[in-house]
């Protein structure tokens, strides 16, 4: 995370300005505040949210989150929006839904969940929060609140601690920083509908109330000090009480406590990419002593020595681990990624294609073949990997790079530009990416699905007054 010595907040605010400034100063800043404005909200804030903190990569922990919250979403019916779910490689416990359908979850929240239904809860909760239009509802009762205040209010609550209060102290924010903490009402609302959603996709809501009841514990051994989730999603005890009403109401309803196993290999992953690999390594050596045939805790061994650059120790890890299930699509999986990484693809390729026969939507291993086909210039079979995992995923921006080299190696100019465009605008190259979009505009047809994107894309960038690259 960078930071905040050397944030240019100027930056920040002066994006968002510009995307609003066609909102009548007089009245309220946000009144009929559309599903569109919602959705370039969203966008910015995403690109902007990059400039402070690191964002999960990993295909693994990409997709396992995605999956997750697309199977919650599942349950809402028909939405305006592509949710995306993100993690944030942060360690403070919180979460945060952002209009557009942009989730976020701190890799802190992530290390002291236990299984998956608590994962589901936070994800159902902020889901419901944007289902229900409530940010967007509380910005369009706003009154005389200019758009500096809702820029310097979304990253205080993201933030918390003393660098929100500078943020605030530095943009006049205060007032908005209250407004951005949800009213008992709403949270009421989103707990009632993530209860819903949770029981519809399979899930115990009791994981809620074990989410609520850690953070109330985390609050009461630091002293009293309120954790940031809680001081953006208050009245806990309340909510508490509320849930177990609901819970007695429906309890002929709700399933069994369920745990997935892939949540422990996901949560390993999240420690193994942003904890510290010396203490994961023996905390694992010392659980696979203690249980020798759990293959979680070897799997967790290889990651943290991989970390450590021990790849052969590593390897051998993962191969004692499969001995003990040999079925397991994630330990073949992790597998042939480390023999990617090593640049074996010879090893790598078989193992990625018998997977892919048993397992065709998965998004990891066509990202892997995707890789591997563009290493040996396979160009057909590599683009149709990696447009699948664009399909199946959307928050996957990991292959816009990918997509936009192997698209021009077609000759597919319109499309080469627009990914190139998408890749350099997440990097926040915004000549590069002026200069790509409107190289694509040229040469993408309007009857294109993405040709709308294109120009709103364009539109942004103008605005902002980036010069494109000659």
């Amino acid at each position: 995370m960078k930071t905040f010595g050397s944030w240019r907040p100027a930056a920040w605010f002066f994006i968002v300005i510009l995307l609003l400034s066609s909102t009548p100063a007089s009245g309220g800043l946000f009144d009929s505040l559309s599903i569109e404005k919602e959705k370039q909200i969203g966008e910015e804030f995403f690109l902007e949210i990059q400039n402070f903190y690191t964002l999960a990569t990993d295909p693994f922990v990409t997709s396992y989150i995605n999956r997750l919250g697309r199977k919650l979403v599942g349950q809402l019916g028909p939405q305006p929006y592509t949710y995306r779910f993100f993690i944030i490689d942060e360690p403070t416990v919180n979460a945060m839904a952002v209009p557009g359908g942009y989730i976020f979850v701190t890799t802190g929240f992530i290390r002291s969940m236990e299984r998956e239904g608590e994962l589901a809860a936070v994800l159902a909760h902020e889901v419901s929060h944007v289902y229900a239009r409530h940010l967007a509802r509380q910005m369009d009762q706003a009154k005389g609140v200019n758009i500096i205040s809702l820029v310097g209010g979304l990253a205080a609550v993201l933030v918390g601690g003393p660098a929100a209060a500078a943020i605030l102290a530095g943009t006049q924010a205060a007032g908005m920083s209250a407004m951005l903490s949800y009213s008992r009402e709403h949270e009421q609302e989103a707990d009632s509908l993530g209860f819903k959603w949770m029981l519809k996709a399979g899930y115990n809501p009791r994981q809620m109330m074990s989410v609520f009841s850690k953070l109330n514990k985390q609050r009461w051994f630091q002293g009293g000090e309120v954790p940031i989730y809680l001081s953006t999603h208050p009245h806990t005890d309340d909510r508490l009480v509320d849930l177990a009403h609901q819970i007695s109401r429906h309890d002929s309803e709700l399933p069994q406590k369920t745990d997935s196993p892939e949540f422990h290999y996901f949560a390993l992953k999240v420690e193994a990419t942003c904890g510290n690999p010396h203490q994961m390594f023996r905390r694992m050596t010392q659980a696979s002593i203690r249980e020798p045939n759990n293959p979680v805790y070897l799997y967790g061994k290889a990651l943290a020595l991989g970390r450590l650059g021990r790849s052969p120790e590593a390897m051998a890890t993962l191969q004692q681990a499969l001995e003990l299930q040999p079925d397991n699509i994630i330990l073949q999986r992790e597998i042939a990624a480390q023999h990617f990484e090593c640049n074996r693809y010879q090893e790598a390729l078989p193992i990625l294609l018998r997977l892919q026969h048993r397992h065709p939507g998965d998004e990891v291993i066509l990202y892997y073949l995707g890789r591997i086909y563009q290493e040996r210039h396979q160009t057909d079979q590599a683009l149709t990997a990696m447009e699948r995992v664009q399909s199946l995923n959307p928050a996957f921006v990991e292959v816009y790079h990918n997509l936009g080299t192997l698209y021009g190696e077609q000759g597919r100019l319109g499309l080469a530009h627009y990914f190139l465009g998408l890749h350099s605008l997440r990097a926040r190259a915004y000549p590069t990416a002026l200069f790509h979009f409107k190289k694509a505009q040229v040469n993408m047809p309007a009857s294109d699905p993405h040709y709308h994107d294109l120009r709103n894309q364009i539109t942004r960038l103008e605005k902002m007054k980036v010069k494109s690259e000659q």
